[in-house]
């Protein structure tokens, strides 16, 4: 789905969000977090960091977030056609998620999460995110959307979600463009 909301967090699971911050993979692609300050913001989104929290994101930090959101990416692609997952991103997530997670502290009023390095702990909660998922039978509901090539998790009761959105986005968009193909048909047939 590539609306005008960069984060529109609907694909299940924020790892699967987080893989999404990079939009029309199908097309020319989209850098939804081209700076420190666009991962600041979409780490804050999520929830996984503060926005009252200390610090700020590195250049060095947003490449090992970029270089993060694609080993997740191929990894989602290879539990979608069913092939074993390549040994260099297992290690990749594997790196990430064995940095100690933000810890909860509530202050003024508000819970918010500690961490000495609160870039690494929200990269780690979503390296950990990436694994339960693709090591739980959870991945066989993994997809692929056939309009923008967003990833999700199929949480539909059936399993039989298509699109990255039915209301919105592709899923819309296909059901108007069959709408409109019957009707021509119709006209042309009658």
């Amino acid at each position: 789905m590539d609306s005008g909301h960069p984060h529109a967090f609907i694909a299940g699971t924020p790892a699967l969000d987080f893989v999404d911050t990079y939009g029309s993979r199908a097309g020319a692609g989209r850098e939804r977090l081209p700076d420190p300050a666009a991962l600041a913001a979409w780490l804050t989104e999520a929830g996984l960091w503060a926005a009252n929290a200390p610090g700020t994101v590195s250049p060095a930090q947003l490449l090992a977030a970029h270089s993060l959101r694609e080993a997740i990416h191929r990894c989602a692609l290879s539990a979608i056609v069913g092939t074993p997952y390549a040994g260099d991103d297992l290690a990749q997530l594997n790196e990430a998620a064995q940095h100690p997670p933000p810890r909860p502290c509530f202050r003024d009023n508000q819970l918010v999460h500690l961490s000495a390095s609160p870039v690494e702990a929200a990269l780690s909660s979503l390296a950990e995110d990436a694994l339960v998922l693709l090591a739980s039978p959870r991945r066989a509901r993994i997809r692929q959307c056939p309009g923008c090539a967003m990833v999700f998790e199929d949480t539909s009761r059936p399993g039989s979600r298509q699109w990255c959105s039915s209301s919105k986005g592709c899923g819309n968009r296909a059901k108007v463009r069959a709408h409109r193909a019957r009707r021509t048909q119709d006209t042309t047939a009658g």
